[in-house]
């Protein structure tokens, strides 16, 4: 893997956020519009390009596969899921999955298993294949790739997750400041107090 181009991918990434949460405060002052909170727009991340702590604090929509196969994922859990299922379907990667389960463990518990038995929060991908999921987005992200993908030799480059900010998109002393403003302007300007 080369880490110059993951560190470029990332950057490219944060400089979008930065300018689309820019662009949209400059149109809501020239608009004159008010504070909105439903104003949500999706972003996409490409995994295993992107650093999994990058995607802490946000809700993914859905995910594309390479085959432009469009899936709606409302939970990081149904997320991780989606793709595991994906990959299950493959018969090569059926069988890889299937030998790696009961082998693969965290600090206490397995991460891959034939039964739901010693896992807090087992997802099923397959008639005797569970994944554990009782993690933080980080860590679920980091176990699915890291933990079973690049085990089994999966290929989940062309895998496109679509994702939206779970925090308003202008923080609160922003909106504060811009509602004074707004009252200057109703006001006719500045007055002396």
């Amino acid at each position: 893997m080369n880490y110059i181009e993951l560190i470029e991918k990332v950057r490219e990434e944060l400089l979008q956020v930065v300018n689309q949460r820019c662009d949209d405060m400059i149109q809501m002052y020239q608009n004159g519009d008010p504070y909105n909170r439903s104003e949500i727009r999706c972003m996409e991340c490409c995994l295993g390009r992107t650093s999994p702590s990058m995607l802490k604090g946000k809700r993914p929509v859905s995910v594309t596969f390479a085959s432009g196969e469009t899936i709606e994922t409302p939970t990081w859990k149904k997320a991780v899921q989606t793709v595991l299922k994906h990959c299950n379907r493959q018969p090569d990667m059926h069988e890889r999955l299937m030998q790696l389960r009961g082998k693969v463990f965290g600090r206490q518990r397995t991460i891959l298993g034939k039964d739901p038995a010693g896992m807090d929060v087992p997802i099923q991908i397959d008639k005797g294949l569970y994944f554990e999921a009782k993690f933080d987005t980080e860590a679920l992200l980091t176990m699915m790739e890291k933990k079973v993908l690049e085990p089994v030799g999966y290929d989940f480059s062309g895998i496109v997750i679509q994702y939206t900010e779970k925090k308003p998109a202008i923080s609160e002393s922003l909106k504060s400041v811009q509602e004074e403003a707004l009252e200057e302007e109703q006001s006719g300007g500045m007055t002396l107090s």
